[in-house]
């Protein structure tokens, strides 16, 4: 376990850094699979619900909040929930007073080092924001716990002592990237009965000492889905790439695409290769599902970080007709694909979310907190931000090319301010 007073540019892996994607879905225990094909109309799952609704809809579900918490906060999020998937609670911190007007506070960060580019940008962009708080004389400290120190598989009793350091060297908050957030609740639920609450990304932890900020598993994917399904015409065959088979984070991507395309009785999903979460395995999945499936594909849904893999397996197969790609999670390198293949006519859809966008939701409403503002629940929504063709040029990186590992660039917040006040009682205090 290591320890810095800012935090450490990432370096190589050391443990996996989950998709970012059905983030709320990764402790579903799940054992679905399906690698295989289904010619079935609509891609019906026989075990989803019965929905409402016609081809290019966003299916309705209600959120999993029996006691109504989401009712009483603002349309924006109301919607945002459609179909949340973990338990809404009502959050401990309603009630906090501000901690920032007794003088600056020291933030702790459970950090997972995994050499990605998002880690590597959101290490960055929590650095810089601790600067702005510091010279504030908000923040006065930022103290970063990395699990498993500098070699060696990382385990959740790694991430645990490590989370339970930032509170004996006295954080007064923790930021986590909790790589189990069931094995957390312990320790969270402890150190909030100590005053100290915790905001996490990548990972739900069932407290209600814990503020979870993630894109929603379902809402985000049928959203997308829904507007890829618009864009073909409503009609044609579909390819859902998933990440790992059989893993609860992608098959609760698989599902909500599978779920949406079942109100469009003209298009057939027929396959699901996997793509393990990185573009030379999708790459390699598409190729070999392509040669099997001599047929027109029109639309692929890819549910996290694989985009430029899709795109170089129909290159690679020699496929004349590039599909909709409904990328998640785009990188330079698909995005560089997209700009190559807009002289001949192609237009995607991507769903975008940076580092730098994940580390700015997290200091946001981590200083929010501390300063008073008083959460409602403990649970945020990040807003989907679409990427289309009237708005790619501003996602592109200049120089990078099909084979990049760079992000994209960043626009904009994923948390914009009139949003995420409705989530707080007193926002802008």
């Amino acid at each position: 376990m290591t320890e810095n007073t800012v935090v450490p540019t990432p370096g190589r892996w050391r443990t996996r850094f989950l998709p970012l994607v059905a983030l709320p879905a990764l402790l579903v225990l799940s054992a679905c699979g399906g690698g295989g094909t289904s010619s079935a109309g609509g891609g019906a799952n026989a075990d989803a619900p019965t929905l409402e609704g016609q081809c290019g809809d966003v299916p309705q579900l209600a959120p999993n909040d029996p006691d109504g918490l989401i009712d009483g906060l603002s349309d924006d999020i109301k919607t945002a929930f459609n179909g949340w998937p973990d338990l809404v609670e009502a959050s401990a911190w309603s009630d906090l007073e501000s901690k920032v007007a007794e003088g600056p506070i020291t933030v702790g960060y459970l950090q997972q080092d995994s050499g990605s580019p998002v880690a590597a940008a959101l290490a960055a962009e929590l650095n810089a924001k601790f600067a702005e708080s510091q010279a504030e004389g908000e923040v006065d400290a930022l103290i970063v716990e990395t699990p498993g120190g500098t070699g060696g598989e990382v385990t959740a009793a790694d991430q645990v002592r490590a989370f339970e350091q930032l509170v004996n060297k006295g954080a007064d908050i923790i930021i986590a990237q909790p790589l189990s957030g069931e094995a957390l609740v312990g320790a969270v639920n402890s150190a909030g009965e100590q005053g100290i609450p915790t905001v996490t990304f990548t990972g739900y932890v069932a407290s209600p000492y814990a503020i979870n900020i993630t894109p929603n598993a379902f809402d985000g994917v049928a959203q997308a889905v829904a507007k890829g399904a618009e864009m073909i015409g409503e009609s044609g065959n579909a390819v859902i790439v998933q990440g790992t088979e059989g893993m609860s984070v992608s098959v609760a991507s698989v599902e909500a695409a599978e779920q949406t395309l079942s109100l469009c009785e003209d298009i057939d999903i027929v396959g699901t290769p996997a793509g393990n979460f990185n573009d030379p395995g999708a790459k390699s999945a598409m190729v070999s599902f392509l040669a099997s499936h001599p047929e027109q594909i029109d639309l692929v849904y890819q549910v996290a970080s694989m985009g430029a893999g899709v795109f170089a397996g129909f290159e690679d197969a020699g496929r004349d007709d590039m599909p909709l790609i409904v990328d998640n999670l785009p990188t330079a390198a698909s995005l560089a694909w997209w700009d190559q293949k807009r002289d001949e006519g192609y237009e995607g859809l991507a769903v975008v979310g940076t580092g730098a966008q994940f580390a700015d939701a997290l200091w946001e409403v981590a200083l929010r907190t501390m300063k008073g503002e008083q959460p409602a629940v403990n649970q945020i929504a990040l807003q989907v931000q679409f990427i289309t063709e009237e708005n790619v040029d501003e996602y592109i990186v200049p120089g990078e090319t099909t084979t990049s590992s760079a992000e994209t660039q960043t626009v904009g917040t994923l948390l914009p301010d009139e949003y995420l006040d409705g989530y707080f009682a007193n926002s802008g205090q």
